[in-house]
């Protein structure tokens, strides 16, 4: 007889109350129906958390059957959700968020188990974890190396229900051999996923509740369970049997693979070491065709290859942090590129726009339809897990709106890391969104230029410094060579992080002063970072007068900042 693990009202969703202390694990019926009484949902991974709020809003979209429209969410939001619906809907579907029921268990496939085809499915639960075992990372950010092996250990249900959900969120495309030679990501696996956020966790719902059409939609507990021969079936043949996603419920909840958790019992306790492992339910991705993607948590941006003109889903990038990417989240016209279509002699211009989350213009909506049924939303945020800074909690007089990007960072397929990073859109995008974006727009081209400037400058510096005087022309690798050893550029970026975020909160009192601050900001960075490239290339006469040549190109960018950026 298997144990049952209900994922209703055991305890697993790692909960930090409102009033503080320790995290608390609570099942789906306590954090949906006491929603006001937690501050987040906080799991030491940004995946894990991130597909748990996917997971709670996918219910509540079921059970409340919307929201309509922000002025139905404004409502929700001062008066609570309907407490009967949400119990309704969680005893109606009991059986489907079993962990381990024997037919029906949760978001997996029940008899793809271990032993199925001579074991030929068996894995670790390692496999579920991108930093704990998965085959698609790399050895520093995954040092526990491929999946199984010679490992033993287990885990609790608990931890096994938070691994299942973050695997079916964010499994990497590659190499499998199960049921297929290569299984395809999942939906969102690579994008950069954007969750506004509430002083208290039934505003963060409230506020990623987008409008939402029940009608033709289901989640994965709502849909036939599946069975291992069903989806075998789906790759055999040549025919591209892919399944076009059916809604926003669907796609928060798909099943990128097919896993049967198995329970052992270990010290009196039920606990999951092996799992059945193979490709899930293949994604057919429209977003190329449409232009548009059904995940209100994604941004759309022009692709950079003119023959490509359709937009693609921003991601979190390798080299940079997303503060310099924040344009993504708002609205046109900097978010768009031009393409010629048919090239040059053609002279037909196509205007390919990218599209901000509707998490983010959903959240506006909502705080604009509160102000205006004379709720009053200002009031402090704890942003500890938002932002680094001295103090977490922050005060606000007037409504902002606090936003978490998650996401991993990921190349050719393997995972390098993952991040959560949080950023504070003031009250001045709540009340003109246009104006703001205008303001940002400047401030992040004047952060390129003087980037640009400061890049320039320092290769100048070592082509000089290498070429000793003329003697010689340096070759390129050895100019890059040496520019990637100086941590000056790196560094330039680096120091701008916790300057932009003051900018934005700024921009509320006095954009023309925040924008001043901004350049002199700029223009210190630079020329600290110029200090250091100096340093780097050392002090004898050749280094001296390569840098006494390249210093001109900083002054001539860093010129137009200084004069107010005229």
């Amino acid at each position: 007889m298997l144990a049952s693990f209900s994922l209703i009202d055991d305890g697993w969703i790692p909960s930090r109350p409102l009033e503080g202390g320790a995290v608390q694990h609570v099942g789906l019926r306590e954090v949906l129906t006491q929603a006001q009484a937690f501050e987040r949902i906080d799991d030491p991974s940004p995946l894990v958390t991130v597909a748990l709020y996917r997971l709670c809003l996918a219910v509540l979209h079921r059970a409340l059957r919307g929201p309509g429209d922000a002025a139905q969410v404004a409502e929700w939001y001062s008066g609570g959700f309907s407490q009967e619906a949400i119990h309704r809907y969680l005893d109606a579907h009991a059986d489907r968020f079993d962990l381990f029921h024997e037919t029906l268990p949760f978001m997996q496939v029940a008899d793809l188990t271990p032993e199925l085809d001579g074991g030929k499915y068996l894995s670790h639960w390692t496999r579920l974890g991108t930093e704990v075992g998965s085959a698609n990372t790399t050895a520093l950010f995954n040092p526990a190396g491929r999946p199984g092996g010679e490992r033993n250990d287990s885990i609790s249900p608990a931890e096994a229900a938070r691994r299942l959900l973050e695997h079916q969120t964010f499994a990497l495309g590659g190499l499998i051999k199960r049921f297929t030679t290569s299984a395809k990501a999942a939906p969102i696996a690579t994008f950069a996923l954007t969750l506004p956020q509430g002083r208290t966790l039934h505003e963060t719902f409230c506020l990623n509740l987008v409008p939402y059409r029940p009608d033709g939609d289901a989640p994965a507990w709502e849909q036939p369970p599946l069975r291992a021969e069903a989806v075998r079936k789906l790759y055999e043949g040549s025919a591209d049997l892919s399944r076009v996603v059916m809604g926003l419920t669907d796609h928060y909840s798909w099943v990128s693979r097919s896993v049967r958790l198995t329970q052992v019992e270990e010290d009196g306790s039920v606990r999951v070491r092996f799992i059945g492992f193979a490709a899930g339910i293949p994604f057919k991705n429209t977003l190329e065709e449409t232009g548009k993607t059904v995940d209100p948590m994604v941004a759309t941006v022009p692709g950079r290859d003119p023959k490509q003109p359709f937009p693609f889903p921003q991601k979190l990038r390798r080299e940079q942090l997303f503060w310099r990417d924040v344009l993504a989240l708002l609205p046109e016209p900097q978010n768009q590129r031009q393409v010629l279509e048919g090239g040059q002699a053609a002279g037909q211009v196509v205007r390919v726009k990218g599209t901000p989350p509707a998490s983010v213009y959903h959240a506006r909506e909502v705080l604009r339809a509160l102000e205006e049924q004379g709720h009053s939303i200002g009031g402090s945020f704890d942003l500890d897990a938002l932002e680094d800074a001295p103090t977490s909690r922050y005060a606000y007089a007037q409504p902002v709106i606090p936003v978490s990007v998650f996401g991993q960072v990921t190349d050719q397929g393997k995972a390098f890391s993952y991040r959560q990073e949080g950023y504070t859109l003031p009250h001045a995008f709540v009340e003109e969104p246009q104006r703001f974006t205008d303001e940002v727009f400047t401030a992040l081209e004047a952060a390129k230029h003087a980037g640009g400037g400061l890049k320039q400058a320092i290769r100048r510096l070592v082509v000089e410094t290498l070429s000793r005087g003329g003697e010689r022309e340096p070759h390129k690798d050895d100019v890059n060579k040496l520019m990637d050893q100086l941590p000056a550029e790196a560094t330039f970026w680096a120091r701008l992080e916790a300057p932009f975020r003051q900018y934005l909160a700024a921009l509320d009192d006095s954009p023309p002063a925040a924008a001043r601050e901004w350049r002199r900001t700029l223009t210190r960075t630079a020329w600290d970072a110029w200090t250091l490239a100096c340093q780097g290339v050392g002090e004898g006469a050749a280094a001296l007068r390569a840098a006494s040549i390249a210093k001109g190109i900083l002054v001539s960018t860093l010129k137009p900042l200084n004069s107010g950026g005229d």
